[in-house]
């Protein structure tokens, strides 16, 4: 069980940031009923079972990084081909789930089960292809969902909600980046060309920074448009605190307050549809 917590990074608090990445869209539309459950179920397959074909792809990585190790190890554990059959499996688990409810929800779990293949596996792997790589798992761990989750939850087009969902997109993007920066030496080890390995772990900070701001400002004008000046500051100072930890330079770090504060921004962002 352990092995497959790890594989599937479920550990706290991932577990609750899948959960909200998978759901809090739905909320934007004000509407829970049997659809949208699984919906959000599907999103949550979808997502989770990139992890498990990451610890795959990424064996040769995480070897060489001492934080990720037991990601290695898992899969040594378990075996390599079963930990890619289990990935498939849930993949195609995702993708019923996502039918069962319609055509628009299948569409949006299937681009992001597209976006984690191209992401892991090769000849395209987009993680190492510089800034490829976190704007691709952005969109299909942070956009994707929220959109799919809002279609399912009958939500209409609004340029303010949009601009929300983009804004969590930038923040999801620079999250991504700054993830990457422990895992820096396993990757110039194996040949992945991160933007950290690339042009300099400062340089990424950066990049994750200027990344994060451009989102605040998005996800702030979202707010306003829709629901005001107090809960745009709200919406805004929560999705800030991440930059505290900008930082931070070790993965347990990273994963104990920055992984945190971004949990408790996504449920912010949740919250503010229904109380507002």
């Amino acid at each position: 069980m352990p092995a497959l917590t790890y594989l599937h990074r479920l550990e706290h608090p991932f577990g609750m940031h899948y959960a909200c990445c998978a759901a809090w869209g739905a909320c934007y539309a004000t509407r829970f009923d049997l659809a949208v459950v699984i919906a959000v179920l599907a999103n949550f397959v979808a997502i989770i079972s990139g992890n498990p074909l990451n610890a795959y792809a990424d064996v040769r990585n995480d070897i060489h990084t001492d934080e990720k190790r037991h990601l290695a190890q898992a899969v040594q554990e378990i075996g390599a081909g079963k930990v890619l059959a289990l990935a498939i499996f849930e993949m195609i688990f995702a993708i019923a789930l996502a039918i069962a409810v319609s055509w628009r929800v299948a569409i949006g779990v299937g681009l992001i089960l597209v976006l984690y293949l191209a992401y892991n596996l090769e000849p395209v792997r987009l993680k190492r292809r510089g800034y490829s790589g976190p704007v691709v798992l952005a969109i299909a761990a942070g956009l994707l969902p929220s959109v799919t989750a809002y279609a399912a939850a009958g939500g209409q087009a609004d340029p303010a909600v949009w601009l929300v969902f983009s804004g969590v997109a930038a923040l999801a993007t620079g999250r991504a980046l700054w993830w990457a920066v422990p895992d820096r030496a396993g990757d110039a080890h194996v040949g992945s060309r991160t933007p950290a390995v690339a042009y300099g772990t400062r340089h990424a900070i950066n990049a994750t920074t200027q990344l994060t701001v451009g989102g605040l400002l998005l996800v702030g004008g979202g707010l306003w448009f829709r629901f005001g000046l107090v809960w745009a500051a709200v919406g805004v100072a929560a999705c800030s605190a991440f930059l505290i930890a900008r930082d931070m330079p070790t993965a347990r770090q990273q994963l104990r307050y920055g992984m945190s504060m971004a949990v408790m921004a996504t449920i912010v962002l949740a919250a503010i549809p229904l109380l507002a």
